[in-house]
């Protein structure tokens, strides 16, 4: 039974334990690496150093493919850069870093390309993997809320929709869905994901070509959390330098 598993890999630790479980468990796998105006660019690099070990390490993971929206939406991504620096979106979604239906985007630019592959290489079974778990009270707070398009009734939903799908049958890979952070942290633990070589930081400094986590915000927080109930010390312990070719010089 051949099956395929085409991923956003955010280089973040969530995808990045999601594509080692999806590689273990024998499905081959395609990444899709989105590029749309993201506030730090340190994930695209850790994200490529990360995907550069992934494929030395196994033979099933196919190829990483790069979706740049910055080409195709440049002046509503400028618009929301504006947005975003104001403090309007902020106000409107109360997420600092939210990104309009980005979730949902992804999984639709998903679907495209794990239809199109199933048909060309013959899969029997194809899916497409959406990043859901349960966030941590003690990060966020009770009175936290989660992107709406990162919810267990969002994926609930958009499995109905693909089932609308008579040509080819395209399946949600959620095997976080009833996961906690630390659920997620033990199994990167237990499958030899490189957690230093991810990225979770939402605001890192940046001096010299060294980025170091922020260690204050939401995200920071809760890897931090997760990885002492996991008995993992230096989960935040990590860093990315940036090469010549990225430009990025001191803030």
């Amino acid at each position: 039974m051949k099956k395929l598993l085409v991923l956003s890999a955010s280089g973040g630790l969530d995808s990045s334990t999601m594509l080692y479980k999806a590689l273990n468990d024998g499905f081959d796998v395609i990444t899709l690496g989105f590029n749309y105006s993201q506030k730090n660019e340190v994930e695209l690099i850790q994200r490529k150093n990360l995907l550069e070990e992934t494929q030395r390490k196994f033979q099933n993971y196919i190829t990483d493919i790069p979706i740049d929206l910055n080409c195709m939406m440049e002046i509503q991504l400028n618009t929301f850069k504006k947005l975003r620096e104001s403090q309007k979106i902020k106000e409107e979604a109360k997420h600092e870093f939210y990104m309009p239906s980005r979730n949902l985007l992804f999984a639709v630019i998903s679907t495209v390309f794990a239809e199109i592959s199933a048909i060309a290489m013959g899969y029997d079974e194809v899916y497409i993997g959406l990043g859901i778990h349960k966030h941590s009270e003690e990060a966020y707070g009770e009175e936290h809320r989660d992107y709406w398009d990162i919810t267990p009734e969002f994926a609930k939903r958009l499995q109905y929709l693909l089932e609308l799908n008579d040509v080819k049958k395209i399946n949600l890979y959620t095997p976080f869905v009833e996961k906690t952070k630390e659920d997620i942290v033990r199994l990167a633990i237990e499958l030899g994901l490189p957690y230093k070589d991810t990225w979770t930081c939402y605001n890192p400094s940046i001096k010299e070509g060294i980025a170091i986590p922020c260690l204050e915000c939401e995200a920071c927080i809760e890897r931090e959390l997760a990885g002492k109930k996991a008995g993992i010390n230096d989960i935040n312990a990590y860093h990315c330098i940036f090469g010549e070719e990225e430009g990025i010089g001191d803030e």
